[in-house]
């Protein structure tokens, strides 16, 4: 089975059938931002409790503030933009005594929260969703900014998302930490879209460092998912759903299970976008046990210390006009450290056509390693790889040495 992409390398998402609706509702400051309100956390909850009575508005935050706050806020269940500034930040206080708490809820009938030019921190949630969590149908949406250093007990360091929207746009999600699963971003039959966004620093106690998607949908243009770290699999995404990354980076992630870059049980598309340097037992860049198509990309200097240094495939894989070059696989028989190919349930079939897979190291099958299953070599070069190009010998055709 091959999964059929567009030209741009894309495929359609259920985001075409999930429509955002802008945010319908008159400003609360009718000077647009000279009445800013007060900087204090009563002004803060009364705005936004006024916002919730009059079904939605526009709070201008004080700028060079900080909101520190000892409960949670309101539950978010109209639209509500909250519209910052330099230095405008809404925090849990940290002092000792402050009770455990998520920052936001965006729940309701009608809940719709808009997080522009700010940050918020320090969300701490015995349950999912350390800063925000959005409920079935409702929608986050982030412009330009920032979630850091919030936890979770569950999953979902900074946003948990549990069937509704979560737009980022210019914005960061960054040293975030979760109990479970997806120590930035966790997502659940949802949709999760990054534009111009990073994903950076997170950590996971169980899968996806980054972002975890249990059966959602994730998309991400030009944007970055680096330097996340995972105690199981997934150290950048770990992918159960559908994900489509173009034009973005994931790098420098690591997983102490399988997929340092990206684990992918699900479908995923990976267009004109870099995996690089990521570490995994197997799998460095990608380990892959479901449907994945790569194109106009680079996998690149990945580890793994068991195998499959740059990709590890026991199901479907097509890499088409891509480079895997430079990865490596370190432990003592380790192989395949450009590819490697299993032949589990359902078995492994990787397709590389216009491609290259080169300088890469293992002891074994420096280049490609095909444990069983099928490669199959279309207008792709397969050179320069240590000790070995392919192994065992002649088992894929097309392969040199």
């Amino acid at each position: 089975m091959r999964i059929v992409a567009s030209a741009g390398g894309a495929v359609a998402l259920a985001l075409a059938v999930v429509p955002m609706t802008p945010v319908q509702a008159a400003s609360l400051n009718p000077d647009n931002g000279n009445d800013r309100i007060a900087c204090s956390t009563s002004a803060l909850t009364n705005a936004i409790d006024g916002a919730l009575a009059a079904d939605g508005g526009t709070i201008e935050l004080a700028r060079d503030c900080r909101y520190v706050l000892t409960s949670a806020l309101p539950t978010i269940s109209e639209p509500v933009t909250l519209r910052g500034g330099k230095g405008t930040s809404i925090e849990r206080a940290v002092a000792a005594g402050t009770p455990q708490f998520r920052i936001f809820e965006v729940g309701g009938s009608a809940g719709f929260l808009t997080l522009d030019d700010l940050t918020v921190k320090n969300g701490d949630s015995a349950g999912d969703g350390g800063a925000v969590l959005v409920g079935t149908g409702r929608t986050l949406l982030l412009k330009s900014a920032t979630l850091t250093r919030n936890r979770a007990a569950g999953s979902g360091g900074a946003v948990a998302n549990d069937g509704g929207r979560v737009i980022l746009r210019d914005s960061k999600v960054e040293k975030n930490s979760a109990g479970v699963d997806g120590g930035g971003i966790h997502t659940s039959g949802g949709v999760v879209s990054l534009d111009s966004s990073a994903v950076s620093q997170n950590r996971a106690t169980a899968d996806g460092g980054g972002v975890a998607s249990a059966d959602g949908y994730v998309t991400a243009t030009h944007s970055s998912v680096d330097k996340n770290e995972a105690d199981g699999g997934g150290g950048g995404i770990d992918n159960d759903g559908t994900a489509d990354l173009q034009s973005t980076g994931v790098t420098g992630n690591r997983a102490g299970g399988d997929g340092g870059g990206i684990r992918n049980t699900g479908t995923l598309v990976v267009g004109r976008s870099s995996v690089n340097k990521n570490t995994a037992a197997n799998g460095g860049g990608i380990h892959n046990t479901g449907l994945l198509w790569i194109g106009r990309s680079v996998v690149k200097e990945n580890v793994a210390d068991a195998d499959g240094g740059g990709l590890w495939n026991d199901n479907e894989a097509t890499v088409e006009s891509s480079d895997i070059t430079g990865n490596e696989t370190r432990d003592a028989g380790s192989q395949g450290g450009g590819v490697y190919n299993e032949n589990g349930a359902p078995g492994g079939n990787t397709v590389l056509t216009d491609s290259t897979v080169t300088k890469n190291q293992a002891s074994d099958g420096g280049g490609i390693f095909r444990a069983s299953g099928s490669v199959t070599l279309n207008r792709t070069r397969v050179k320069e790889n240590v000790p070995n190009n392919c192994s065992p010998s002649g088992t894929v055709a097309g392969c040199v040495g």
